[in-house]
């Protein structure tokens, strides 16, 4: 079975709930994955099964309420505390709530799967989402009032977005298979300290073996519990009630269903299942000379665990890596590793997504597999060991912290069960050009030179992001008021050791990200500046600022001549390299390393999601061709049609930038014809691009490897392409599922790229 016909995105406003039966149009906004065709009357084989189960009601009504009734009832619980009156702490609130949710979701078992169903499926529409975000308000309004408005005017300038992040949460994978559910509960059992955050999460503990033995009685009373995966599935939950994971399955069913309490149920996604190859493999090893699993049942095991998240509607996709290298040097990959990446070859779905950390010691038969891979859009991402390593080091982590790095995220990093790291705070780079053009524009600004020009925009730049922290370190301050991590706590020690909430101050290191948003639109505006009113004098600044504020209006030739530059960053021209390191360095400078607001720093990803959208439908027009409300650059690419000189001058520009600023990742979009890398000896060329990326310091690369010719067919014939796969931004996404704006910007770069 493929992914075929699994998924088609549909979008929404940020905030905004699907209705049932809507099919709102994919503008560009907030991306959601899952195909909203009418679900089939009966769900009567495993391929139905799997690909509708989190994407339906699949739970025993008899068991519990729906999603609806749950929202309802934890709205009840947080209205009728005395949070606001100064009575209850909210982390007794919190803990109530969990209660509510583990004892009254209903849940579901099937003779076509492995793993238990839940009835608050849809994670748009998360239970604790009823409340959560009216109580943010109420926490900010209570400790720092101001912090809402100033965070809005940022907004509305367009100058940064800033929010609150609950959806980063990384377990200490290793701890918690060892002690399993049992162990989790006796660990905080020992804790003798009454205070809130102890007894909610004793509370939570309690709630946990309370789920796993209603999970165990309901598929014990299943009309088909005598079935091959029922009697698999309650067996392993059996032994999951009185210890750690015992087989390779067990883990599976622990994953899933620690993803079920954290995820759906204390809205914090899981966004690592670690290094699964490495983590699973004595597990493995164990049950073949024991006869418990051949690889074959293993195989099929692996894909029904991978289904249940391919049906999940979660555009970002679900996290999983691969590989590291052991303390004596040596390579972690292992047998296990080909076999999963087999697997995931087979199963063709794009999430989950798969990160693949790379070395000089990783294996050939890895490097080829994943490379061929690529070739076909699997959802893998290719990392540098090396240079995670030397973006982390000045961040204080020892040598040994820099080995062991866990994977999380779109393709972040941090150190294994003693970092975190939320993301939720955006800096508009071409901001400054644009506000110095409307000055201009007006007469307001005059400078004789570039660099005067450079020093206003930097002034404006450090001002945003100066004002940015400022108002980010507030607003962080009170994450465990709005929202107590409990099952990432009961899953962290060190959080449990101290006493505090392991989200918001449980790690070691507790980072915040600031992510640059058009990095190359900034750079490649300052370039047109320069190149077009100071070298050229072909246009006065104050006449290029009234053309923008007309949107190139009547100038049509200018700005092509403008777009159409060879000064742009992304083609190994070294003026615009020293410029974009001008840029990235002056920008990164103000904030990483500096103290944030939970005890930790700050740090920079390279990566901004679906800012480069939003952002720049809401920005005005910029000085390198670009029109009021088009999209700005992609992460840390170069903008559309500036990659002249192919991918080879694009890693030398990227390479110009060390990894030391971008501390936990930064992500590089790369399109490849397939005539480049096809056959034998093109794979050949394939690795050793990304060696050479890798040895310039690159860290993620986020490849496309299609032709334009392909694309072009697939939009005018879709129906042809429904498994057609192209990378995002740490993730995959079907091409059918993309808004016909992306993908012609996917087209116009392949076509720039060339053969």
């Amino acid at each position: 079975m493929n992914a075929v016909g699994l998924m088609l995105a549909v979008v929404l406003s940020t905030g905004v709930e699907i209705p049932d039966g809507g099919v709102p149009m994919n503008n560009g906004g907030h991306q959601y994955t899952t195909r909203t065709e009418k679900r089939p009357s009966t769900i009567a084989d495993e391929a139905t099964y799997l690909k509708w189960k989190w994407r339906t009601n699949l739970a025993d009504p008899k068991t519990g309420l729906d999603n609806d009734a749950l929202r309802a009832g934890v709205t009840k619980i947080a209205k009728e505390s005395g949070w606001k009156a100064g009575t209850e702490d909210w982390y007794d609130v919190s803990a109530r709530c969990f209660d509510y949710l583990v004892d009254s979701v209903a849940i579901g078992f099937s003779r076509y799967d492995g793993f238990p169903a839940i009835s608050a499926w849809d994670r748009h529409r998360r239970p604790m989402n009823a409340i959560l975000w009216s109580h943010a308000a109420d926490v900010d309004n209570k400790y720092s009032p101001g912090l809402r408005a100033a965070i809005a005017k940022m907004n509305k300038e367009g100058r940064a977005t800033i929010g609150k992040d609950f959806d980063h949460s990384a377990p200490d994978w290793i701890d918690i298979l060892k002690l399993g559910f049992p162990g989790m509960k006796a660990r905080v059992d020992s804790y003798t300290q009454d205070t809130p955050f102890y007894r909610a999460e004793k509370r939570a503990a309690a709630a946990m073996m309370r789920f796993i033995d209603r999970l165990i009685a309901t598929a014990k009373a299943h009309p088909d519990a005598g079935s091959p995966w029922m009697k698999k599935e309650i067996a392993s939950l059996e032994r999951l009630r009185v210890g750690p994971p015992q087989t390779v399955f067990d883990v599976m069913e622990f994953t899933m269903v620690y993803f079920i309490l954290s995820e759906p149920l204390n809205y914090f996604q899981v966004r690592t299942f670690d290094n699964i190859d490495v983590r699973w493999w004595p597990y493995y090893q164990a049950d073949l000379a024991a006869g418990r699993t051949t690889e074959a049942e293993f195989r099929e095991d692996f894909r029904h665990f991978i289904w249940q998240f391919g049906s999940i509607d979660n555009y970002w996709g679900h996290p999983i890596y691969l590989g590291g290298t052991n303390k004596d040097g040596t390579t972690a990959y292992n047998p296990l590793s080909l076999i999963i990446l087999d697997v995931v070859e087979k199963t063709a779905l794009p999430t989950p997504k798969f990160q693949l950390k790379m070395a000089k010691n990783t294996p050939d038969e890895i490097w080829w597999k994943a490379l061929d891979m690529l070739r076909k859009h699997a959802p893998l991402c290719l990392m540098s060991e090396e240079s995670m390593a030397r973006s982390m080091k000045p961040m204080g982590l020892t040598d040994e912290e820099c080995r062991d790095l866990l994977i999380w995220g779109c393709f972040e990093y941090l150190p294994r069960a003693k970092g975190n790291c939320t993301s939720a705070m955006r800096i508009n780079l071409p901001q400054p050009v644009i506000e110095i053009m409307g000055k201009a524009a007006k007469g307001e600004f005059v400078a004789a030179t570039f660099d005067d020009f450079k020093r206003e925009y930097f002034r404006i730049l450090h001002d945003n992001t100066d004002r940015g922290v400022a108002l980010q370190c507030e607003n962080e301050r009170h994450l465990a008021e709005v929202n107590p991590a409990l099952m990432l706590s009961l899953a962290l020690g060190d959080a449990l050791e101290k006493g505090v909430d392991a989200f918001s101050l449980g790690y070691k290191y507790n980072f915040t990200a600031i992510a640059e948003c058009g990095f190359a639109t900034a750079v490649d505006s300052l370039l047109a500046v320069k190149e077009f009113v100071y070298d050229r004098k072909a246009v006065a600044l104050d006449e290029l600022g009234r053309i923008l504020a007309a949107d190139w209006k009547g100038h049509e030739e200018l700005r092509l001549r403008m777009k159409n530059s060879k000064l742009k960053w992304g083609c190994g021209n070294p003026e615009a390299d020293a410029l974009a390191k001008e840029v990235i360095e002056g920008f990164t400078s103000r904030f990483v390393g500096k103290p944030n607001g939970r005890g930790g720093k700050f740090v920079c990803y390279g990566l901004q999601s679906r800012s480069f959208i939003h952002q720049g439908l809401s920005s005005g027009a910029t000085p390198d061709g670009r029109r009021k409300g088009e999209f700005f650059s992609k992460n840390m690419a170069p903008n559309v049609g500036a990659e002249t000189e192919g991918i080879t001058g694009s890693i030398k520009s990227y390479g110009a930038i060390a990894p030391e600023n971008f501390p936990c990742g930064s992500i590089y979009d790369v399109m490849i014809h397939p005539s480049t890398v096809s056959g034998e000896k093109g794979l050949r060329v394939f690795r050793m691009l990304v060696e050479r990326f890798f040895a310039g310091g690159g860290v993620a690369m986020n490849i496309n490897v299609v032709s334009p010719e392909t694309l072009r067919d697939a939009q005018k014939h879709p129906e042809k392409y429904e498994n057609l796969q192209v990378r995002v931004a740490g993730w995959n996404i079907r091409w059918n599922d993309i808004p016909r704006k992306e993908q012609d910007e996917y087209i116009a770069r392949i076509e720039c790229v060339g053969r």
